[in-house]
């Protein structure tokens, strides 16, 4: 069963509210106005295209496609102990690119390749066989949240490529242009650089240009994004001939010596790396060494045995590049795709890759993958349908099952059958045994959050009748803080108020610590009316009369003296333990729903709200679906833009004024109220045939949008002050019904 996220009206403040007059010109046709090359034909959908040649590349310029704009930042990682370690890229190309993901807000079928190992990626390339592939941002968001580089792909193959490359290689002015270009898109789409793949002949003397502008595009990328990178793929040497070399050496060491990195073809041996390693000098992680997934020569195989090319290239401490293991997706059985996802990196690959998690400030996530059966919102299932968006992943755990013995009866899974916030929650699951440790810990994520400072943390967690649950933060000196589950109403009003408005939490005796759990130090939650301010908060509204489905929040004000600045949280997992006496082996599952560590000064900023809210691309149609009830229904194309000042999570828009919930089979909804329609990771969001009823010739009718942004730190701004924006659709006598999309709209004081 699902239900439609509606809120009470009184809720809203209107007075706030602009208006926009739009005249109803209803369409024939369902088929929408053609709006460009970032739409979807037809649907009028948002979708990432690349650039086909060079006309379109030069003649490009920022400001024409916001859809396309990555909306998080790249995330700082965990930094490892070991100096110089070695790097994973992982090349994606799947069947051609610019499938399912290419459209920006999703699709509804989860029958897609997700990515969600983000842990043990350092690099992530979108590859296609066009000229210029931009990422989808759904791409780079995910990549972003989790830590890890998102760079586009710039390619060049066959006779156009040849004659592309003859062009762009005429002289200074040209390539330096080209280089310019590709540098504003990757700071206007928010991505971190190029992979460079010439695959076809070049005029030896053109070489020179080429050399030229590969160290111009490095330079002028480190210069307007730092740590950015420009990768060159083995491919065409120095006498301008494509001769794969599978090896660095003095036939390509010159795109090396100018560039990141170089991508090595898949075709080497042993002796080869040998090479590679001595010729690289001190840049032994700038050669990533290729391994084909789908086998083809490679060494290994490929396949299900793509670590025994791993383990050659790790013995030599070289960096790794892994190339299209969406085979998993693309070759194998689709029911079986997540399991075999699991299998792939955690049973295969795992023991010869690093693992890093993030630690920037906030760290944020409702362990939803991209994708969900139904998607929720405060734990309740607003949506019919199932869906798939990878822009909604947010940090992903560092840690899996390889964590657990092979006989350990624990395991943590994602599951799409319950969720908080998105499209599902991380469950974990156990068994008490008589004789053993009373508690079971999970290790959930790794990180290295500094101390010298206070820190607001929050879980959402759903626990059946077996278990109870808590958090133990691991610090580097090797001691422990216990996030207890329990309140003390007594310890807790006690507490001095801080500078953020809240109690401090209190500290508790850690000597009746159940079997298993071990800390220096215990807190309890907040209580009481701090609790419940934290709760409105996040929510973004009073939530008193809320029902979260079962799930429960907890949350801890940390001080600043906790940790000393030398100090840093290494580790943050679960502890389940029973809350009865064990008499015979007893399985227990616990979900997690959400987690936060932000800093509390937060609090301050989540009333921000969004500004310059406006609607173009307008467009009306006759509804057209098999509703039995369709008669007096039209439909709203239309682009929602708007302004926001801060770092965001993603926005959520709601309506007004429409009689169908066009997320729930499009059931019949009291106008009155304000429906969820979607969510959007950037500043933008298009309406795609939302059903409205039809405005009688001669008369007005108005619907009314809004938009709820969702700071980085997981905190909602107040619904009750976020911005609307009214369409008052008129349907003048003797208007004639075309097929138009209508911009010349008016705005009304």
């Amino acid at each position: 069963m699902t239900e439609s996220c509606k809120m009470d009206p009184d809720m809203v403040d209107e007075k706030s509210c602009s208006d926009l007059q739009v005249p109803m010109k209803i369409s024939e046709s369902s088929v929408v106005t053609y709006l460009g090359n970032n739409y979807e034909p037809d649907t009028g959908e948002p979708i990432t295209f690349p650039f086909r040649d060079l006309h379109e590349v030069i003649l490009w310029s920022p400001g024409e496609d916001e859809f396309n704009i990555a909306g998080q930042p790249l995330a700082q990682r965990t930094k490892t102990k070991e100096s110089g370690q070695p790097l994973t890229l992982v090349c994606h190309d799947l069947m051609g690119g610019y499938n399912e993901d290419r459209f920006v807000q999703g699709v509804l079928t989860t029958d897609c390749y997700r990515f969600y190992h983000w842990q043990y990626v350092d690099i992530f390339v979108y590859y296609s066989h066009h000229f210029v592939t931009i990422p989808p941002p759904c791409w780079t968001n995910a990549a972003h949240i989790n830590g890890v580089m998102m760079l586009g792909t710039f390619i060049t193959e066959w006779k156009e490529g040849a004659a592309r490359c003859e062009k762009f290689l005429e002289g200074e002015v040209n390539y330096k242009a080209l280089a310019d270009k590709l540098v504003e898109m990757a700071l206007y789409y928010n991505f971190d650089g190029w992979l460079l793949n010439i695959e076809n002949p070049v005029k030896l003397y053109q070489i020179p240009h080429m050399v030229n502008f590969v160290r111009y595009l490095t330079e002028e990328m480190h210069r307007h994004k730092p740590g950015s990178k420009v990768i060159w793929y083995d491919s065409v040497i120095e006498d301008g001939s494509l001769k794969w070399q599978d090896t660095l050496n003095h036939h390509n060491s010159m795109f090396f010596d100018v560039s990141d990195g170089i991508f090595l073809n898949y075709i080497w041996n042993e002796e080869k790396l040998d090479d590679s390693l001595k010729n690289a000098g001190d840049r032994r992680k700038d050669v990533f060494v290729g391994i084909d997934v789908f086998g083809r020569d490679c060494y290994g195989g490929g396949g299900w045995d793509t670590w025994k090319a791993m383990k050659v290239i790790r013995k030599r401490d070289m960096s790794a590049a892994i190339f299209a293991p969406g085979w998993v997706f693309e070759c194998l059985p689709r029911d079986r795709f997540l399991s075999n996802e699991r299998k792939f990196w955690e049973d295969g690959l795992h023991c010869y890759l690093h693992s890093h998690g993030v630690a920037t400030l906030p760290l944020v996530s409702n362990f939803c993958q991209g994708f969900g059966k139904t998607f929720y919102k405060f734990g309740k299932s607003v949506t019919s349908h199932e869906w798939c968006n990878l822009s909604s992943q947010e940090v992903q755990p560092t840690f899996n099952n390889c964590q657990f013995p092979e006989d350990c009866p624990q395991s943590m899974e994602h599951s799409t059958s319950d969720g908080y916030n998105g499209g599902g929650c991380l469950l974990l699951r156990g068994e008490f045994t008589q004789g053993t440790p009373a508690a079971q810990n999970f290790k959930i994520f790794g990180t290295s959050i500094e101390g010298g400072r206070p820190l607001l943390i929050s879980v959402t967690t759903k626990e059946d009748e077996k278990a109870g649950t808590c958090l133990v933060l691991q610090l580097s000196d090797g001691s422990n803080i216990v996030l207890w589950s329990r309140v003390d109403e007594k310890l807790a009003v006690d507490q001095s108020v801080t500078p953020f408005g809240l109690h401090q939490s209190a500290q508790l005796e850690s000597g009746s610590l159940p079997d298993g759990i071990e800390g220096s130090k215990v807190y309890a939650p907040l209580t009481g009316t701090d609790h419940s301010a934290l709760v409105d908060i996040m929510c973004g509204k009073e939530s008193g009369d809320m029902d979260f489905g079962g799930w429960c929040h907890r949350f801890f004000l940390l001080p600043d003296s906790l940790l000393s600045p030398s100090q840093k949280i290494d580790v943050v997992s679960a502890a389940c333990y029973p809350i009865q006496n064990i008499e015979s082996n007893s399985s227990y599952t616990v979900k997690l729903g959400n987690f936060t560590i932000c800093d509390p000064a937060e609090l301050s900023q989540n009333s921000h709200q969004v500004s310059d809210l406006r609607c173009t691309a307008i467009s009306w149609h006759y509804e057209t679906t098999a509703l039995t009830d369709s008669q007096g229904l039209t439909t709203l194309c239309a682009t929602l833009a708007w302004q926001y000042p801060r770092t965001f999570l993603y926005f959520d828009i709601f309506c007004s004024g429409i009689s169908r919930d066009p997320n729930n089979d499009r059931q019949q909804v009291p106008t009155s109220e304000y429906v969820f329609l979607g969510r959007s990771y950037g500043k933008c969001y298009r309406i795609c045939h939302l059903v409205v009823d039809s405005v009688p010739e001669g008369s007005e009718g108005a619907i009314t949008l809004m938009v709820q942004p969702t700071t980085a730190s997981g905190m909602a701004a107040p619904l009750c002050e976020a911005t609307k924006l009214r369409l008052v659709c008129s349907n003048a006598k003797g208007v004639k019904e075309e097929e138009t999309a209508s911009d010349d709209v008016s705005m009304v004081a």
